[in-house]
Protein backbone atom coordinates (compact mmCIF):
# COMPACT_ATOMS: atom_id res chain seq x y z
CA UNK A 1 0.00 0.00 0.00
CA UNK A 2 2.68 2.19 0.93
CA UNK A 3 4.89 1.60 -2.30
CA UNK A 4 1.81 2.27 -4.66
CA UNK A 5 1.37 5.80 -2.76
CA UNK A 6 5.22 6.66 -3.10
CA UNK A 7 4.69 5.64 -6.79
CA UNK A 8 1.86 7.95 -7.26
CA UNK A 9 3.83 10.51 -5.41
CA UNK A 10 6.64 10.27 -7.58
CA UNK A 11 5.05 10.11 -10.83
CA UNK A 12 2.85 13.40 -9.35
CA UNK A 13 6.26 14.91 -8.81
CA UNK A 14 7.95 13.90 -12.49
CA UNK A 15 4.47 15.48 -14.01
CA UNK A 16 4.71 19.08 -12.43
CA UNK A 17 8.61 19.04 -12.95
CA UNK A 18 7.91 18.38 -16.84
CA UNK A 19 5.02 20.74 -16.37
CA UNK A 20 7.24 23.46 -15.01
CA UNK A 21 9.98 22.77 -17.54
CA UNK A 22 8.00 23.11 -20.46
CA UNK A 23 6.60 26.37 -19.23
CA UNK A 24 10.15 27.95 -18.90
CA UNK A 25 10.94 26.99 -22.50
CA UNK A 26 7.55 28.77 -23.68
CA UNK A 27 8.75 32.26 -25.80
CA UNK A 28 5.41 33.95 -24.26
CA UNK A 29 4.56 33.82 -20.29
CA UNK A 30 1.37 31.39 -20.27
CA UNK A 31 1.18 31.67 -16.26
CA UNK A 32 -1.93 33.44 -17.22
CA UNK A 33 -3.81 30.31 -18.38
CA UNK A 34 -2.27 28.05 -16.08
CA UNK A 35 -4.94 26.88 -14.48
CA UNK A 36 -6.29 25.98 -17.90
CA UNK A 37 -3.97 22.76 -19.70
CA UNK A 38 -6.61 23.04 -22.75
CA UNK A 39 -5.66 26.58 -23.56
CA UNK A 40 -1.66 26.38 -22.58
CA UNK A 41 -1.72 23.13 -24.98
CA UNK A 42 -3.24 24.73 -28.02
CA UNK A 43 -1.10 27.92 -27.40
CA UNK A 44 1.45 25.99 -27.76
CA UNK A 45 0.61 24.21 -30.76
CA UNK A 46 0.20 27.60 -32.29
CA UNK A 47 3.39 29.04 -31.15
CA UNK A 48 5.04 25.63 -32.38
CA UNK A 49 3.67 26.07 -35.81
CA UNK A 50 4.31 29.66 -36.28
CA UNK A 51 8.05 29.32 -35.34
CA UNK A 52 8.34 26.82 -37.87
CA UNK A 53 6.96 28.94 -40.60
CA UNK A 54 3.22 29.03 -40.84
CA UNK A 55 1.95 32.59 -40.77
CA UNK A 56 -0.32 33.69 -38.32
CA UNK A 57 -3.29 34.84 -40.45
CA UNK A 58 -3.20 30.91 -42.19
CA UNK A 59 -4.42 30.24 -38.10
CA UNK A 60 -7.70 32.06 -38.41
CA UNK A 61 -4.93 35.50 -37.25
CA UNK A 62 -6.04 39.06 -38.53
CA UNK A 63 -4.52 42.16 -38.14
CA UNK A 64 -5.44 44.62 -35.37
CA UNK A 65 -7.16 47.82 -36.83
CA UNK A 66 -6.09 50.18 -33.73
CA UNK A 67 -2.39 49.75 -33.72
CA UNK A 68 -2.15 50.35 -37.58
CA UNK A 69 -0.98 46.82 -38.42
CA UNK A 70 1.67 46.56 -35.89
CA UNK A 71 -0.24 43.83 -34.12
CA UNK A 72 -1.48 40.74 -34.92
CA UNK A 73 -3.67 38.41 -33.17
CA UNK A 74 -4.39 34.08 -33.42
CA UNK A 75 -7.78 32.99 -31.26
CA UNK A 76 -6.58 30.25 -28.28
CA UNK A 77 -9.37 28.91 -27.99
CA UNK A 78 -12.51 31.44 -27.23
CA UNK A 79 -11.64 33.51 -24.60
CA UNK A 80 -7.98 34.20 -25.60
CA UNK A 81 -6.05 35.38 -27.92
CA UNK A 82 -1.80 35.16 -28.75
CA UNK A 83 -0.71 38.93 -30.21
CA UNK A 84 2.04 38.73 -32.12
CA UNK A 85 4.50 41.22 -33.61
CA UNK A 86 3.39 41.67 -36.99
CA UNK A 87 6.31 42.77 -38.95
CA UNK A 88 8.80 39.85 -37.10
CA UNK A 89 6.14 37.92 -36.09
CA UNK A 90 7.55 37.37 -32.81
CA UNK A 91 4.72 36.43 -30.07
CA UNK A 92 4.36 38.71 -27.49
CA UNK A 93 1.94 37.75 -25.04
CA UNK A 94 -1.42 36.00 -24.59
CA UNK A 95 -4.52 37.89 -23.13
CA UNK A 96 -7.95 37.15 -22.67
CA UNK A 97 -10.77 38.33 -24.71
CA UNK A 98 -12.09 40.98 -22.52
CA UNK A 99 -8.83 42.39 -22.17
CA UNK A 100 -8.58 41.46 -26.36
CA UNK A 101 -11.01 43.92 -26.80
CA UNK A 102 -9.84 46.67 -24.61
CA UNK A 103 -6.23 46.66 -26.53
CA UNK A 104 -8.49 46.19 -30.28
CA UNK A 105 -10.39 49.78 -29.08
CA UNK A 106 -7.19 51.60 -27.72
CA UNK A 107 -7.83 51.64 -24.63
CA UNK A 108 -5.01 49.72 -23.21
CA UNK A 109 -1.44 49.30 -25.05
CA UNK A 110 -0.46 46.03 -26.00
Amino acid sequence: MEKEKQKKRVAREAKRAARRESSAQDPVDLSVVSHLTAVQREARKLLARVSSGVHPFALDGKPLKSSAGKLLSVPVGRSYRLLFDAPTLKPLRIVSHEHYNAIASSRVMA
